[in-house]
């Protein structure tokens, strides 16, 4: 055994050891960062190269919501299988709907921090567009929600407070608000904008967007603030800063191969079959003898055989079973079947919607403009958005033949001097025109209940249309506290709870 001295010396050997040691690590390493960096991989990522993700993956999102839920509940599609969605079985839905768009948040928020960093003005109001609408989606969808601290990790702010949907669509740094700071933005900007996969850097039809976009919230909030919404909606209309055409609508267009492809491109044949047009939709563009029939569904007896002619058929919603079309021709690659020329746009919003939320506006005395007009224009423009000015001459399902559209518009049925209830023929040619634009079919139809129709066959929520998502349930674990408060201002944390949008 050493003595307690003989120890201490062999301890001070081995400290001077490992300090020498370590010198000579860190002598090697002296310069290590400057040898190891690769002067060909960037450190930094500009907002050129945040600009295509932000804008794909908010797209992409809606058009997912729009495939499983949005074109359902208000029956343009139906469920064939899985039929939760029709028969009101709902839950949160936050795989497709809470999760992703939070998710695609992220990388909002990272190009508007990136863009501030460099100045780039055009970048920071791309970025702000993006962020009211989808945020819009969100409260429109479940209510109260996390806004002014919801992407606030980086900041410690790990339990983030729910805004009151008032505050998130009114408040000074609200939607609203943010979409008017956008257009300024980008009005006045002499920032170049890379990487721009939606309007290829035309900065001008982004701040078109951004005021149509305020037309759009406007009119959603005008049953709860009328005097406000009608100055807001008037001086947009009046400032004439809009969209002008089909081209200047908020429309992504996706590549023929993967990944850049339409979102159900990518689907299993049983996957697509699981989706239907839907027997409402089938009847309503019959009814009209309307082209667009034949973009949104294929005929059920496609392959249609040489010489053969073309039938549709709709699903009705909750039915346990039936016969319905395929989706169009563009929305997937069916084996056996006839490829589409042209694939389906990713939509934020349409030239053909700002003209229904125009026409409607002017209808019920809101702005000083012509409902015809903008309703015309409206129908129109949807159905250019498909290509109809090809399909003219054009012969309806039911044999009727139009020379170009000012047959279709001369119809009864379509004719807006003709129409007893202007407002439901507006909503009607709306509803249709909001075909894969994520939840907005549903979001107008619950504002106004129109046009009108009768809950899904089968239903389990009492023959009630739900009007909102439940919260996803790992809030009540993660953000126990803010999620309890805002169920309270709710009422209930259910499919009937009625957020400050549907209250009377």
């Amino acid at each position: 055994m050493l003595s307690p001295n003989k120890r201490m010396m062999k301890n001070i050997k081995n400290w001077a050891a490992m300090l020498l040691l370590t010198g000579l690590v860190a002598s090697c390493t002296d310069g290590f960062d400057t040898v190891n960096t690769n002067p060909n991989q960037p450190t930094e990522v500009g907002s050129e190269a945040l600009v295509p993700s932000a804008i794909r993956g908010s797209v992409n999102a809606h058009v997912n919501m729009s495939y499983l839920v949005g074109n359902n509940i208000p029956q343009l599609t139906a469920k064939t299988v899985r039929r939760e969605v029709d028969i009101y079985q709902w839950n949160s839905f936050n795989n497709f709907v809470w999760d992703p768009l939070y998710e695609t948040l992220r990388d909002v928020e990272s190009l508007h921090t990136q863009a501030l960093a460099e100045g780039n003005t055009a970048a920071q109001g791309v970025a702000l567009v993006l962020r009211s609408w989808v945020y819009s989606t969100l409260t429109d969808a479940y209510g109260d929600i996390p806004y002014s601290e919801a992407i606030g990790a980086d900041e410690d702010v790990l339990f983030p407070a729910y805004d009151t949907q008032e505050d998130i669509y009114l408040g000074p740094n609200g939607l609203i608000a943010t979409l008017d700071e956008a257009a300024g933005l980008l009005a006045s900007t002499s920032s170049t904008l890379n990487g721009d996969i939606l309007y290829g850097g035309d900065v001008e039809k982004w701040e078109r967007l951004a005021n149509a976009l305020q037309l759009r919230m406007w009119l959603r909030v005008s049953d709860k603030v009328p005097s406000q919404a009608s100055s807001g909606l008037q001086a947009l209309y009046s400032e004439g800063r809009l969209m002008t055409d089909v081209s200047s609508g908020g429309l992504l267009t996706y590549l023929s191969t993967a990944p850049n492809q339409f979102p159900t491109f990518p689907l299993k044949i049983g996957d697509f079959d699981a989706v239907n047009i839907a027997s409402r939709a089938v009847d309503s563009l019959s009814s009209w003898n309307d082209p667009r029939l034949e973009i949104y569904a294929r005929p059920a007896n496609a392959p249609v055989p040489s010489g053969g002619t073309a039938v549709y058929a709709g699903f009705v919603n909750g039915a346990l079973e039936g016969g319905g079309s395929r989706l169009g021709y563009r929305y997937y690659n069916y084996p056996g079947h006839a490829t589409s020329q042209d694939m389906a746009k990713g939509i934020i919003m349409t030239h053909a919607e700002q003209e229904f939320i125009l026409a409607e506006a002017a209808q019920r005395g809101m702005i000083n403009a012509d409902a015809k007009a903008h309703y015309d224009a409206g129908v129109l423009s949807s159905m250019l958005q498909y290509g109809a000015e090809t399909m003219f001459p054009y012969t309806s399902v039911n044999g009727v033949t139009f020379e170009s559209p000012a047959g279709y518009f001369a119809q009864a049925s379509v004719d807006f001097d003709s129409a007893d209830d202007k407002l439901e023929l507006i909503a009607s040619q709306k509803w249709i025109a909001l075909f894969f634009t994520g939840l907005e079919p549903w979001f107008d139809w619950r504002r106004t209940g129109l046009p009108a129709f009768d809950p899904s066959v089968n239903n389990e929520n009492g023959d009630t249309v739900p009007v909102r998502f439940r919260y996803p349930g790992d809030e009540l674990t993660l953000n126990a506290a803010n999620y309890q408060a805002a169920v309270s201002r709710l009422g209930g944390d259910n499919i009937n709870s009625e957020m400050w949008l549907v209250q009377d």
